[in-house]
């Protein structure tokens, strides 16, 4: 129970450092219609809500063993790659790679849901970035 109500307040600490910290002193105002900062502040106000969840919730006894373990190293593995990736190719196809490989880790086999997840939310994504919010992500270099 003592350190699920540490990464509580560790969470909590660094939604805070976040919000009054990093993201005034890192993301700049600019006119338009929505302000950049807004999606980093719901993400810090995210990690601030799920720390107080986590700071008050019951400790539930969990069976974490090294498949498990496995897969979430590689994983975090193939996000890292996606990111290093995303420069290079270009926001779309590292993010449809990206969202492929997920699903497989997942062991999704409902073609809908395939489909809309592997093509669906990384094009709406771009759509809202892009042409909505007109903020660019990594374009395709060709």
């Amino acid at each position: 129970m003592y350190f699920e109500r540490l990464i509580g307040g560790a969470s909590i600490v660094f939604g805070g450092f976040l919000l009054f910290f990093l993201i005034p002193l890192q993301v700049t105002s600019q006119p338009g219609p929505i302000d950049p900062s807004l999606f980093p502040k719901i993400a810090a106000w995210l990690f601030i809500l799920l720390g107080l969840v986590q700071l008050f919730a019951r400790a539930q006894p969990v069976n974490f063993g090294w498949y498990e373990f496995a897969r979430l190293a590689a994983l975090a593995a193939l996000v890292l790659a996606a990111a290093f990736v995303m420069p290079l190719a270009g926001f779309l196809p590292s993010a449809i790679a990206l969202m492929a490989a997920v699903c497989a880790f997942m062991f999704e086999r409902r073609y809908a849901w395939l489909a809309v997840t592997i093509v669906l939310v990384p094009a709406a994504t771009w759509f809202v970035f892009v042409i909505v919010m007109g903020r660019p992500l990594p374009s395709i270099p060709f």
